[in-house]
């Protein structure tokens, strides 16, 4: 005969093993809902992944296939159209009902503001849209970006260098094709010294706007004795000394690439910390480095030292280093082998006489050669290749400002 409190546990552990089987329905359902079940489907993905975007520094393609309602949802973003055309045509001989739910960038979010122009002296991008995300790049003032997608506070940016990374919004100043075209075309001034400031008025003891570095431009607005006037992109005005910078088209015309001229200024960098993700003279990674130094002189180069390895005039240095010539691209890492892929981890500009010049804690100069008493045995152990950029301005990954 059942007791009173037999009845009460026996109704008690119903309740809990019916609620239990809810919760298990439950997490099963959701659980398969976005589960990926395509595994063909989803190796397509990856396949036409590596034949448009094969480096996911350049562009965005974030697309995976999944399981919906019974039927197979292409789902994700990508920069480039001609990614998910292609992807969508394979996809769709195998599985005719596939839905397409992949967003091309810029996002409708972004509206018709699609271009921006950073807005301080240096500003830091990151590989996420967070702030605690690792440092991807530096982008100077009045550098021009395009946009592709807002997360809150951040932008999805891409660089001219074709660099893709994310930035606060307070960064920089979004503008409509309109407002963008103006600013590009309008006269600018090139801070040309190291670091300094502009000011409210032509007077360097009155009030600052703000501090420049090497490479900042702002929009010419005509002169005040030993002042240039100038404006940032978000309206405000300064007046900037003459004698740290130069009105931009003359200072184009100026520039001389020379191994000579190339050495010169990468031994003014001397002693600046190295900062990874950094491309300024407030800290400077291993390919900011040489990235600026080429900027210095109107060029442009790749963003990371595996890209830049990727440009300019092999030089062959199996027999040593008597092709070497000041100014070429050293590069250090692991050589392909055993059926590993080359590694490039390191990147220095070579200084002639065996010596480098490269960011190690700091901008620095060191040896290959053994007798040397700045010798660098590391980097001479994994010194696998050589590029030379004077002579190849304008072929692939190598760039000229204009």
């Amino acid at each position: 005969m059942k007791t009173k409190t037999h009845k009460i546990l026996t109704g008690g552990l119903l309740v809990v093993t019916v609620i239990l089987c809810f919760f298990q329905i439950r997490y099963s359902f959701f659980r398969d809902k976005g589960k990926t079940v395509y595994p063909e489907l989803n190796a397509l993905a990856d396949s036409v992944r590596l034949q448009y975007v094969p480096d996911r520094r350049d562009n965005v393609y974030e697309i995976k296939v999944v399981k919906y309602d019974g039927l197979p949802v292409v789902k994700g973003i990508t920069s480039v159209a001609e990614a998910k055309a292609a992807l969508m045509e394979r996809i769709r001989k195998i599985q005719a009902k596939a839905v397409d739910s992949v967003v091309v960038l810029p996002a409708a979010a972004v509206g018709e503001k699609v271009y921006g122009v950073i807005n301080v002296s240096v500003a830091d991008t990151r590989t996420g849209a967070d702030y605690s995300a690792e440092m991807a790049t530096q982008l100077l003032l009045g550098a021009p970006v395009e946009i592709l997608q807002p997360a809150g506070y951040w932008w999805r940016i891409k660089s001219i260098e074709k660099y893709v990374a994310w930035i606060t919004g307070s960064s920089l100043v979004r503008m409509t094709r309109k407002e963008f075209n103006q600013w590009t075309s309008a006269p600018k001034i090139i801070f040309t010294d190291a670091c300094g400031f502009a000011y409210e008025t032509p007077n360097e003891q009155q009030q600052r706007v703000s501090d420049l570095v090497f490479g900042n431009q702002l929009k010419y607005e005509g002169e005040s004795g030993n002042y240039y006037k100038t404006s940032y992109p978000d309206g405000r005005t300064a007046y900037v000394p003459k004698r740290q910078s130069k009105r931009y088209e003359d200072w184009l015309t100026s520039l001389r690439l020379t191994e000579e001229s190339i050495v010169e200024q990468a031994l003014m960098l001397k002693g600046i910390p190295y900062v990874w993700g950094g491309t300024s003279v407030k800290g400077m990674d291993c390919s900011g480095f040489s990235k600026t130094v080429y900027q210095m002189h109107g060029i442009i180069l790749r963003r990371d030292a595996s890209q830049q390895a990727l440009t300019g005039i092999p030089v062959d240095i199996s027999n040593g280093y008597d092709n070497l010539r000041p100014g070429d691209l050293l590069f250090f890492g692991k050589k392909a082998s055993g059926g590993k892929k080359e590694r490039v981890r390191h990147v220095a500009i070579y200084k002639g006489n065996k010596e480098f010049i490269h960011a190690a804690g700091y901008i620095t100069i060191n040896s290959l050669d053994p007798a040397s008493p700045v010798y660098d045995e590391g980097n001479t152990r994994e010194f696998i290749r050589a590029a030379r950029i004077i002579g190849a301005v304008g072929t692939e990954g190598i760039g000229q400002m204009q």
